[in-house]
């Protein structure tokens, strides 16, 4: 799931670009998305969690889950269409044991209202009923556009400028607030959620501990030639002891709390994620394969095959 990504060092500002402040940035770097006909981009994202470590260690031994995921998307807005092909790698490390891994591949075209997925080799064909149009209105595809949004709205701390893949940028970190908390207990929630197979077992968090363990980054890269963000990183990580204070009665199918909850042992998480945006305005086609085209047609209202478009 992850490429490195090749950044180079602080530059001096270029002298083909003009000099912005960050309120002529916030106020041109969306318009300047707008109107995009083309872009791609590089995505990297990782979770690591770590089992039964540190000073609340339980009997058993250490653990560490770790999710990679890679992909890679050419995004035809003008023609409605998007490419995205990726793969996804698990693995499980326990001490004094092999290591345990899995890959798997995915690839998925949206063409109009209608979505080819492939994985393990089988493809699947949904047909949104709506018309092509709407499913594409709200500039719902154009993800720098949506991020051009987030920057214009975000409290900024100017880094300097770098060089993106060749292409010299202004780095700004975003600084985190409330919607970036609820993402944090969110991630939190979810990492404990699968640690205690939840809703066979509810768990609890400590807010007050994962609050003070946190650690949230954030960063932007506009260009300065074309005032496009070229760049969006992300990191959380944290520390948190969950507990289990309920467990499912498979005979009644209800939640039943415990008179004492079961203490887990610390658990440590990291989230990483990176989006790489290039050849905006650039020629793309993009060309489903025959085998996708003659899958069969199911429509996601009715999950009932249909005539193939």
């Amino acid at each position: 799931m992850l490429a490195a990504l090749a950044i180079s060092g602080c530059t001096e500002k270029g002298p083909s670009a003009p000099d912005r402040s960050v309120e002529e940035l916030k106020n041109l770097s969306a318009p300047s998305a707008e109107n995009l006909s083309s872009f791609a981009v590089e995505s990297l994202a990782s979770q690591a969690i770590e089992l039964n470590s540190g000073s609340n260690a339980s009997e058993e031994k250490a653990t560490t889950i770790t999710e990679s995921m890679e992909t890679h998307s050419s995004v035809n807005l003008s023609g409605m269409m998007v490419h995205v092909k990726g793969s996804t790698e698990s693995k499980m490390e326990v001490e004094g044991e092999p290591e345990n891994s899995n890959v798997i591949g995915a690839e998925v075209y949206l063409i109009g209202n209608s979505t080819y997925i492939q994985q393990d080799g089988n493809w699947t064909h949904l047909i949104d009923p709506r018309p092509a149009e709407e499913v594409w209105s709200g500039d719902r595809n154009n993800q720098v556009l949506s991020l051009a949004r987030t920057f214009n709205l975000s409290e900024l701390e100017d880094m300097g400028s770098e060089s993106v893949e060749g292409e010299e940028a202004y780095k700004f970190r975003i600084v985190t607030g409330s919607a970036d908390e609820t993402n944090l207990f969110n991630v939190a929630f979810a990492v404990a959620a699968k640690v205690t197979q939840y809703p066979l077992n509810l768990p609890s968090i400590n807010r007050s501990e994962l609050n003070e363990t946190a650690r949230m980054e954030k960063a932007i890269w506009i260009s300065k030639q074309s005032l496009l963000p070229v760049k969006y990183e992300s990191e959380i990580s944290f520390t948190m002891t969950p507990e289990i204070i309920g467990a499912m009665n498979l005979s009644t199918g209800q939640m039943e709390m415990f008179n004492q909850s079961t203490t887990l042992g610390e658990i440590s998480v990291s989230v990483k994620t990176s989006d790489r945006f290039y050849d905006f305005d650039k020629p793309m086609s993009i060309t489903v394969p025959e085998e996708a085209l003659n899958s069969p047609a199911i429509s996601p209202n009715t999950m009932q095959p249909t005539s193939s478009q």
